[in-house]
């Protein structure tokens, strides 16, 4: 087991059981008691945990990956200026895109061009809140229950509105793709939201560094094979490639 599957691994049991401790990890999964302090230090920054002098513990809520929109915390930043400006080539005048919350995603309208109109819909306030600074983009932020954690709208009624929607683009960004394929979100309630942008969106581009490959988080909401593309960065090494060509996407390396 790998250090992705066995912190997934461990996400699932803070997810029952609300607590972990190392040591009991340490025998679980028959590797150092360091290793597993490295591994609750590393989702700690990642997830909504708290490190405990033993261990873990979280809430009784569900795990959620934070979203941080501090620029200078960004990882991979140059990466994803370079996905985020390939993804932006792709807009036409008057079309109707959807942005997600993604690190990636969220500033591809500091890359469209500026005699480009279009409409921009998304259920995060700081993507509308980005976007409404551009004269020329036309905004509508999707209502709904808002998930306090992350500024996001989730619910019946954000996917009810989506689905009133004819999109011709919408840009996602994913927090993991799987060996199996699949998309993954860190946090369930956006990854249902998510899944229902692919009922109503023309072409759908999938946004990921080359960092997010062959990995896996808690919850799945697409697949690489129902993208119309998967922007990534040259960084993607062999095993990357070979997991997008044996699922037929279409890889589009931004230089």
């Amino acid at each position: 087991m790998n250090k992705s599957e066995r912190c997934l691994a461990i996400l699932e049991m803070l997810q029952k059981k609300h607590r972990v401790e190392v040591n009991e990890l340490a025998r679980i999964f028959k590797i150092s008691e360091m290793t597993i302090r490295r591994d609750l230090n590393f989702l700690a920054g990642q997830y909504n945990i708290t490190r405990t002098h033993g261990g873990a513990m979280m809430a009784n809520q569900s795990v959620v990956r934070m979203i941080s929109f501090d620029e200078s915390r960004i990882s991979h930043r140059e990466a994803k200026e370079r996905i985020a400006a390939k993804a932006a080539s792709l807009v036409k005048n008057g079309q109707r895109i959807f942005i997600d919350a993604g690190s990636t995603t969220r500033i591809i309208p500091n890359y469209l061009e500026k005699d480009v109109r279009a409409v921009v819909v998304t259920n995060h306030l700081k993507v509308a809140e980005h976007a409404l600074s551009f004269d020329n983009l036309s905004v509508i932020m999707l209502g709904g229950e808002m998930i306090r954690i992350s500024n996001c709208s989730y619910g019946p009624v954000t996917e009810e509105q989506i689905r009133k929607y004819q999109l011709d683009i919408a840009f996602l960004g994913a927090a993991a793709v799987g060996t199996d394929g699949r998309l993954y979100d860190g946090y369930s309630p956006e990854a249902r939201f998510k899944s229902s942008i692919f009922s109503v969106a023309k072409r759908i581009y999938l946004l990921a560094d080359s960092s997010k490959f062959n990995t896996y988080d808690l919850n799945e909401f697409g697949a690489l094979s129902h993208t119309d593309g998967v922007i990534t960065d040259e960084g993607i090494d062999e095993e990357g490639r070979n997991l997008l060509k044996k699922f037929n996407a279409n890889m589009m390396i931004a230089e």
